[in-house]
């Protein structure tokens, strides 16, 4: 991975560390869970892709879907980068 995809791997890694408040709406509260899950699972492959380790394809293809059926706290052009980024690297 070259050091450029690594930094924007890491910003996003810090911008997803805190998830989105919880919201007040009780019926909000099945999406909003079900994105911290999303978001959850694609930080910890960047954090194990940055940290010299590796994700596999699978791993990638079913955090990606997680992010394509709940959305994301961040932005999802940014997230969608981020899974490119992953898959090319995936072992």
């Amino acid at each position: 991975m070259r050091p450029d995809e690594s930094l924007q791997l890491g910003a996003l890694y810090d911008a997803l560390r805190t998830p989105a408040p919880m919201p007040a709406d009780p019926a909000q509260l099945t999406g909003w869970m079900a994105r911290v899950e999303a978001d959850a699972a694609l930080t910890g492959l960047i954090s194990r892709v940055l940290n010299s380790g590796t994700a596999t394809t699978a791993e990638v293809t079913d955090a990606q879907a997680l992010f394509e059926e709940n959305g994301t706290a961040a932005d999802p052009a940014r997230v969608a980068r981020a899974y490119d980024l992953l898959h090319r690297n995936a072992d």
